[in-house]
C-alpha cells in the first residue's frame, strides 16, 4: 500500500457510494444498532425517515465533546496531533473510506468514543484491545484503508471516566474483514440484499401485505405452537401476579416508598401527566382537526 494516503473531498464525500467504518460491523453482523440489510437499503435506496431525535442529540453532543477528547488523549499520551476527521479512500478499491477522528505523529489513528456509565462494562482493561467488538472492526476498518498499524482509543466513560485502548493490525483479521466487504459491496451493485436478520428488516422488504395465504413449514409451526406456549405461562404469571401486586399495594397506602431490609424495594409516587385532548379538540375545532390529521399504516403481527 503507498505510503501517500489519498484523501476524499468534501464534495466527494458520498456515503451511499462507498463503506465506511460505522457499516463494517453491521456488515460483519455483529453491530448493535444496524442489521446488513439495513447498510444494503441505505445505499441503493435512501429513503428521508423522521430522525430518532434521542439518537441524533446522543450523536450530537458526542461530535461536541470530540476535540475535548482528543486534546486530554493527546496530553495523557503526550502525543501530538497532525490531522483531524480526514477521510481517506482504499488505494486499490474505491468504495472503501474511512474517516478518521484524529491522527499521531507516529502515524496512529485514532477514534474517540463518549459512552454512558451504563456501557462502562463493555470496555476491559485499559491499555488492551478488550473493547466491544463492534469498535474492534470499525478499527481495523480504518487500519486496512491507511494501511496503517495501531488504532488508539479515547474513551470518555461519563464525564470524568478517561481510559485509553489500542487494536493492532491484524492482517489475517482485515483481509477477511475485506473480502466480507467486497462481497457485500457486490450485492449493492446487483442489488441483490442480504438475507433479513429482524422483523424489522422483513417491515422492511415487506411493508405491506399482498392478502395471499402461506402454508407453515415443521419450523414455523413449531415457533408458533412455543409462542402460544410461552403467552399462556405469561397469562398465568400475570394472574399470579395481581393479588401480590394488590397485597403490596394494600400495606404501602399512602406511602412513596417501600423498604425491604433498609433499602428501597419499590416506590409508589404521584405524578402528574399532561396529554393532548384529541377528541376535546375534534370538537372544538373540526376544520382544523381535519387539516392535520394524517393516516399512517403498519403490518400488525396477531398470534391466533
Amino acid at each position: 500500500m503507498s505510503a501517500v494516503l489519498a484523501t476524499i473531498p468534501d464534495e466527494q464525500h458520498d456515503r451511499q457510494k462507498l463503506l465506511g467504518g460505522s457499516d463494517a460491523a453491521a456488515i460483519l453482523g455483529i453491530s448493535p444498532w444496524r442489521t446488513p440489510l439495513q447498510v444494503y437499503l441505505d445505499k441503493v435506496e435512501p429513503r428521508s425517515l423522521e430522525p430518532d431525535r434521542n439518537k441524533a442529540r446522543i450523536f450530537a453532543r458526542g461530535k461536541r465533546m470530540e476535540p475535548y477528547v482528543v486534546d486530554l488523549l493527546a496530553a495523557e499520551e503526550g502525543l501530538t496531533i497532525v490531522g483531524r476527521g480526514n477521510r481517506y479512500r482504499d488505494p486499490e478499491l474505491p468504495f472503501l473510506a474511512a474517516e478518521i477522528d484524529a491522527e499521531t505523529h507516529d502515524s496512529r489513528n485514532v477514534e474517540i468514543k463518549t459512552v454512558s456509565p451504563f456501557k462502562a462494562f463493555e470496555w476491559g482493561e485499559e491499555q488492551t484491545d478488550s473493547i466491544p467488538v463492534h469498535y474492534t472492526a470499525q478499527a481495523m476498518h480504518g487500519l486496512m484503508v491507511t494501511g496503517r498499524a495501531v488504532c488508539i482509543f479515547g474513551v470518555l466513560i461519563g464525564g470524568d471516566d478517561f481510559r485509553v485502548y489500542q487494536v493492532e493490525r491484524d492482517e489475517e483479521t482485515i483481509a477477511a474483514m475485506r473480502q466480507r466487504e467486497i462481497e457485500f459491496w457486490q450485492l449493492v451493485q446487483d442489488r441483490t440484499p442480504p438475507d433479513t436478520r429482524t422483523t424489522a428488516d422483513v417491515l422492511a422488504m415487506f411493508a405491506r401485505d399482498t392478502g395471499r395465504i402461506v402454508e407453515a413449514d415443521a419450523d414455523v409451526a413449531a415457533a408458533i405452537a412455543r409462542m402460544q406456549g410461552i403467552r399462556e405461562q405469561i397469562k398465568a404469571l400475570e394472574t399470579e401476579a395481581a393479588p401480590l401486586y394488590t397485597a403490596v399495594h394494600r400495606f404501602m397506602g399512602d406511602a412513596a416508598v417501600l423498604q425491604v431490609d433498609g433499602k428501597a424495594a419499590a416506590t409508589w409516587k404521584t405524578q402528574a401527566t399532561r396529554r393532548f385532548n384529541q377528541l376535546a379538540f375534534s370538537a372544538a375545532h373540526p376544520d382544523l382537526f381535519e387539516q392535520f390529521r394524517t393516516a399512517t399504516e403498519s403490518r400488525v403481527f396477531r398470534l391466533k
